[in-house]
């Protein structure tokens, strides 16, 4: 049992060297010494998927990004649209607000000389009224004062011919002495 141990061992010793230099006559290739039927298979294989990429995967991939290229750019004019949309209605906005301004500026100063020429209507109308009222009571006081000196003046002569009759009741009557203190009143 002690040689054929042996002739196993001695065997796979053989047979382990023999692999190795057969591995090493076989070495796989380096990149100094490349191995052309690997590189052709590689190349091969690339082309055959940049092939299929680019019948099934690159035309609608450079679609999507046309498509997203126009989205953005209809964006970006749409931005530009409505940019100047907004200036557009900033400026409108302001023309309204600085005609609005004049309007309100123009009511303003017309509500001023309409306030200034009632004013002045009203104060002539106070004055006429007043010069009316002021002429009347001096009518009425000029009538009153005319009242007055009648009632005086008959009443001066109810007491002079009173007087008189009592002085000169003798030598004259009463209605010649009331004739004669008339007549004298209105010399006076």
């Amino acid at each position: 049992m002690d040689s054929s141990l042996k002739t196993t061992d001695s065997l796979s010793e053989e047979i382990h060297v023999d692999a190795h230099q057969i591995d090493a006559s076989h070495q796989s290739p380096s990149v100094m010494s490349p191995d052309i039927s690997l590189m052709v298979l590689t190349w091969i294989t690339f082309f055959s998927l940049l092939a299929i990429l680019y019948k099934f995967a690159w035309k609608p991939i450079l679609e999507a990004l046309e498509k997203r290229e126009q989205t953005i750019r209809q964006s970006l004019d749409d931005a530009d649209a409505a940019q100047k949309k907004l200036a557009e209605l900033n400026a409108s906005t302001e023309k309204i607000i600085s005609e609005a301004r004049q309007q309100s500026q123009g009511i303003i100063e017309e509500s001023r000389k309409s306030a200034m020429e009632l004013s002045k209507v009203i104060q002539k109308k106070a004055k006429e009224e007043a010069d009316i009222l002021l002429t009347n009571v001096r009518k009425e006081l000029s009538a009153d004062v005319e009242t007055a000196r009648h009632a005086l003046r008959k009443e001066s002569v109810e007491i002079a011919v009173h007087l008189a009759t009592k002085i000169i009741q003798e030598n004259m009557d009463s209605s010649k002495n009331r004739k004669i203190i008339e007549e004298q009143l209105k010399i006076f």
